[in-house]
């Protein structure tokens, strides 16, 4: 078990270097690949009902090493990832009959509410401890994120659903 939870740390912070150093020479319009928190997403996503308990494990790691690697305090990150880890869990509960079902046609739009839920959160925290963000933007720039962290969040439910 601590092996599995180690693995999962040492991801989360290959995840967070990698979208900060490589994946930036790689931006669509400004965006990059949010790679930690499509990894938080999916193991969220397949988590099984009785491990509800990992969601704010999670969360804390995957939003430590999302604050320590940009230009904010440590903290907006963790806070939004437990809300959406919550919601997603409570939606998934509505949605499925089984266990075991893990349909791609659940996983999109789930991703794209989270994500949108995610930035909303994370924009909103930030204004509060700092006036000179801007509230919510909504532009071009929103849009290619969400395209550019779908493209990727596709190619990891398919990698999950394979090894699940």
């Amino acid at each position: 078990m601590w092996k599995k939870v180690l693995v999962i740390i040492l991801l989360f912070y290959f995840l967070a270097l990698l979208q900060n150093s490589f994946f930036t020479h790689f931006n669509l319009l400004g965006s990059v690949p949010n790679l930690v928190f499509i990894l938080f997403f999916l193991l969220v996503f397949f988590e099984k009902k009785k491990k509800k308990y990992l969601i704010i494990p999670l969360a804390i790691v995957a939003g430590l090493f999302l604050d320590i690697f940009s230009y904010t305090y440590i903290g907006p990150s963790i806070v939004p990832l437990i809300i959406i880890g919550i919601l997603l869990k409570k939606i998934q509960s509505l949605l499925k009959n089984r266990e075991d079902n893990y349909p791609f046609v659940y996983f999109l739009p789930l991703f794209l509410i989270c994500f949108a839920v995610y930035e909303a959160l994370l924009m909103i925290s930030l204004h509060f401890f700092d006036l000179s963000h801007t509230l919510i933007n909504f532009d071009l720039r929103f849009a290619a994120g969400i395209v550019y962290n779908l493209f990727f969040a596709i190619i990891g439910f398919w990698i999950f659903k394979k090894h699940a």
